[in-house]
């Protein structure tokens, strides 16, 4: 008998990650479907297969993210069929394992809360399954017959089975997707909204409704809950009071009110984020216009924040306001379709998913440990993470090296390796979260056209049109709009900079001499610049002059004419104008975060140029 290829992909999707409203929703989605995909490749490992992807290793690390594709290569004599069966078994039960575990903490914690019969007939009807198997006549034959494999499986989708809706007339949809009916009690509802912690734990807003899905994102894993948007959002304020001398006694007082507050709708950031453990307590605690609505979320009265909003309001004497704004940061590799086409056996597809794998584990390092963020999602060359704006540009820069280090060794005929694009979205942390998402899914895309291997930025503000950059990391955008930002940092590009560059760049339509223009934008860029450094323009450090000037000249193409060149021109001042307007945001951020202090010190030395 010959060997068999098998290829499994679990979901949904949509449920478990797509629909979601807050963070935790998106986060313990993400591992909802990572955990029924483990079950599912431990399954397949179990009943005889060999995994190709994910690789074996992975298996061995609980924390590891594992992708809802799962590829193996079954030896003579096991059966695709007793693997399928086995593994959609292992599926299933993964999946009702969590949401018993949810449904019994919610009996216990407000009993009559759960319409039982809603949540029976929901349970059952989740999990999407779908498998496609073929033989493998040699293993000189792998890379055809996968690729053949996998176009199957797409056929398998495109097929999938409907299955008949069970509505109930009357009753409200979920309100994370609309998909399934709230499993609320509508008989015992006001009674059981009565515990306060109980809907403290649910984070439920005003007459939200939930499904068996959003139930068991809300309550899975225990009571671990996941960092809020105004949490990560305002993580530079707070680590640069946590640096500042003067604060010291205030932000202690802080803490104190916090923890007095913490059953009061503030919540507490569990154990487990190191990197928030200087303030583990909801952003929301420091955002005073968020109080009034928060008083109003929980009941309270306004004065139960009284307090708070005197220790805050002193705390702003020293850095100024929170920025509410992070950055949401989503990432995916180019060309590995053609990547994986150009593997020849089965042995060398699972070296490159350890090499997957192994990026995987550094991006959880750089984003948590190294830039104060939290990953939602890594399964080998995609990643969602939420950041801080003040550290998006370096994680970004340290997420696509590890991953180039980690592709280097797979070329395709023309000495191209697999690259990564980067998409970050900058927003204000009380846009809904499903906006968020779609903004850094924008950015992404932003990021791949053209040429792949690039870096997109869009900004978000509450008022106005987004602002939009993008550039290639091969010429150093990424290292350039750093530079840009810590010239703001330092104040020496001013606030208003960008402003008389957008305008300069009004001024220049209509020019038809690239030489004169070009000359005439260096100089007045120069003359920009030179506002703010002692010695005035001629004390503008070379380099920087330079980079304007290799953007200009990236812009030409052989054989346009003048009036398109001048044209480009025009369009690349506006970008660079773009990016200072980017740049001034993220350099807030930085203010903030290196404490008035250090702040000081950095202002007064100067390095940035």
């Amino acid at each position: 008998m010959s060997k068999h290829l098998i290829v499994i992909s679990v979901g949904p999707v949509q449920d478990f990650i797509s629909a979601s409203r807050r963070t935790r929703d998106l986060w313990f989605g993400s591992e909802l479907l990572s955990e029924i995909s483990r079950a599912v490749a431990l399954a397949v490992k179990d009943l005889g297969g060999d995994l190709i992807f994910p690789n074996v290793e992975v298996l061995k690390n609980e924390n590891q993210k594992i992708a809802n594709i799962i590829l193996s290569e079954l030896s003579n004599g096991v059966s695709p069929i007793s693997v399928m069966d086995g593994a959609k078994k292992a599926a299933k039960k993964a999946w009702e394992d969590r949401a018993i575990d949810a449904k019994k903490y919610a009996d216990k914690a407000a009993p009559g809360f759960i319409d039982s019969g809603v949540w029976a007939d929901q349970v059952e009807d989740v999990i999407e399954f779908y498998a496609a198997w073929m033989l493998l006549s040699s293993d000189n034959n792998y890379a055809e017959t996968r690729k053949e494999l996998m176009r199957r499986l797409a056929g398998r989708k495109a097929c999938r089975d409907f299955i008949p809706a069970k509505g109930i007339t009357g009753r409200p949809k979920s309100s994370l997707d609309g998909a399934r009916e709230t499993i609320w009690n509508p008989k015992v509802l006001e009674s059981g909204i009565r515990d306060k912690g109980f809907i403290n734990q649910l984070r439920l807003s005003e007459g939200e409704q939930l499904d068996v899905v959003g139930l068991t994102k809300r309550l899975g894993g225990g009571r671990k809950g996941y960092p809020s948007v105004s949490r990560i959002a305002v993580d530079p304020w707070l680590r640069g009071l946590a640096k500042n001398p003067e604060a010291k006694s205030a932000f202690d007082t802080l803490q104190k009110v916090c923890e007095k507050l913490k059953s009061h709708g503030l919540g507490v950031t569990e154990i487990g984020w190191k990197q928030f453990k200087s303030f583990p307590y909801e952003g929301t605690a420091v955002l005073r216009n968020r109080f009034a609505d928060l008083a109003r979320e929980t009941g309270e009265p306004k004065e139960t924040y009284k307090e708070l909003a005197n220790v805050v309001k002193s705390l702003e004497t020293l850095s100024g306001s929170p920025e509410p704004y992070l950055a949401i940061l989503m990432a995916d590799g180019d060309r590995m379709g053609e990547a994986i086409s150009r593997l020849l056996l089965a042995q060398d597809h699972q070296r490159f998913s350890g090499r997957l794998a192994k990026f995987a584990q550094q991006a959880k390092i750089i984003v948590e440990k190294n830039h104060h963020g939290c990953l939602v999602y890594s399964g080998g060359d995609d990643v969602l993470a939420f950041v801080a704006v003040d550290e998006c540009l370096e994680c970004a820069c340290n997420l696509h090296e590890a991953f180039r280090l980690l592709m280097q060794d797979y070329p395709d005929k023309k000495g191209f390796t697999p690259t990564l694009s980067i998409g970050i979205a900058i927003g204000h942390c009380m846009d809904p979260l499903e906006d968020l998402r779609q903004y850094a899914h924008e950015a992404e895309q932003d990021a791949k056209k053209p040429n792949r291997d690039g870096l997109a930025i869009h900004l978000h503000p509450r008022s106005g049109p987004p602002i939009k950059i993008r550039g290639q990391w091969r010429n150093n955008f990424c290292d350039n709009q750093q530079r840009w930002a810590e010239l703001h940092l330092r104040e020496q590009i001013s606030d208003k900079a960008a402003y008389d560059l957008k305008k300069l760049a009004t001024d220049y339509r209509g020019w038809s001499n690239p030489k004169a223009m070009k000359t005439a934008i260096s100089a007045d860029i120069r003359r920009m610049l030179g506002k703010k450094i002692p010695g005035g323009a001629d004390a503008v450090p070379a380099d920087l002059i330079k980079i304007v000037e290799q953007r200009l000249d990236a812009t030409e193409t052989p054989g346009d004419s003048s009036e398109k060149v001048c044209k480009k021109y025009v369009e690349a001042v506006d970008h660079l104008a773009n990016e200072w307007l980017i740049a001034r945001r993220i350099a807030k951020t930085m203010k903030q975060a290196l404490g008035r202090g250090t702040w000081e010190t950095a202002k007064q030395e100067g390095h940035a140029v």
